[in-house]
């Protein structure tokens, strides 16, 4: 049977960050599978939100980048069928999405940058570092019920959370 054991009540997600699903699963599921995103408060995510297809599961974990979800708790990974999004194949627990720069038990990589600096960091612009066994990457997704649209690939914010307030700074400065 498929556990999805990240993210969990005590591994939250950081938003505009990079974060990580991972699984365990046995000889036999269901195989590839879709992960969608849900949250039962409909004032945070109006339905599902799809995050990747024909996802292979002997991968054991995805690489979700540029998490545009609103700063909330009570979000579910759901692992579904690719053709009958309705058949549910697992779900996580409960888990937060918390505000750049939370820190604490977070299924975020790490990355390198000097927030706010504006004269050192290493951040990647694009918030696409990986951890892990992971191999796949996500740069968005698309919205199945109507809910208001979350992600836009490269976000200010990933910028800002990679860069650091230094670089506007600099260009109000000049």
């Amino acid at each position: 049977a498929i556990t999805i054991t990240e993210p969990s009540p005590s591994s939250f997600w950081v938003q505009n960050q990079t974060n990580t699903i991972s699984w365990t699963f046995a000889s036999g599921d269901p195989n590839p599978i879709s992960i969608v995103i849900v949250n039962s408060n409909n004032t945070f995510l109006n339905g599902e939100y799809s995050i990747h297809e024909f996802v292979d599961l002997s991968n054991g974990s995805f690489t979700v980048t540029n998490v545009t979800l609103l700063v909330a708790s009570g979000y579910q990974v759901e692992f579904v069928n690719t053709t009958n999004l309705t058949q549910v194949f697992a779900t996580s627990q409960t888990f937060d999405v918390k505000a750049p720069g939370t820190s604490g038990t977070a299924t975020s990589p790490s990355t390198t940058g000097s927030s706010g600096s504006g004269s050192s960091g290493s951040g990647s612009a694009t918030g696409s570092s990986t951890s892990g066994s992971s191999t796949s990457t996500s740069s968005g997704g698309s919205n199945l019920n109507g809910a208001v649209g979350l992600s836009m690939g490269l976000s200010m914010g990933a910028v800002m959370g990679s860069v650091g307030m230094g670089l506007v700074g600099m260009l109000f400065v000049l």
